[in-house]
């Protein structure tokens, strides 16, 4: 059986994201782009240390620290890395806040933040898997059950 490498066109300047959990990757696509954006999306790639991935590349686009936030929430042990004149400047794991605030609902129907004009506020519990708690029910959560706002 043959083997083939396929490549994907190098970017001049933007950002990669890799080690994202399969099921995840469109998600980090939608999070990341807007119409006109030039990506690439992989998904379900082989990975020696994951089984399988995700993968986008992102030309022109380099992430605020909000976005990198809400990246970290979905997509949590992932790697970045940022892209200029065709060489990678840095390659680093996703930083973890300490809380999120103000980018996810809180799942507890509840919760006061779901009732009235209150900034959402999630501490992490645990980063690995990472476990948030809501500042104001003090319920504690999966991060895949909050979901953006």
């Amino acid at each position: 059986m043959s083997h083939r490498v396929r490549q994907v066109e190098a970017i001049e300047a933007g950002t990669v994201i890799d080690h994202i959990p399969s099921d995840r990757a469109l998600e980090v696509a939608h999070l990341l782009t807007a119409p006109g954006d030039q990506f690439f999306l992989g998904a379900h790639l082989r990975s020696d240390n994951m089984g399988h991935k995700g993968v986008v590349k992102i030309a022109n686009k380099e992430l605020s620290p909000s976005t990198i936030s809400r990246l970290a929430l979905i997509a949590p042990g992932a790697t970045m890395s940022i892209i200029r004149d065709y060489v990678v400047v840095s390659k680093d794991p996703v930083p973890m806040p300490d809380r999120f605030t103000a980018i996810a609902r809180c799942p507890n129907s509840n919760c006061v933040t779901n009732h009235e004009t209150v900034t959402t506020d999630f501490l992490v519990v645990r980063p690995s898997p990472l476990e948030v708690r809501c500042r104001f029910c003090e319920r504690s959560f999966p991060a895949s059950e909050l979901v953006l706002t």
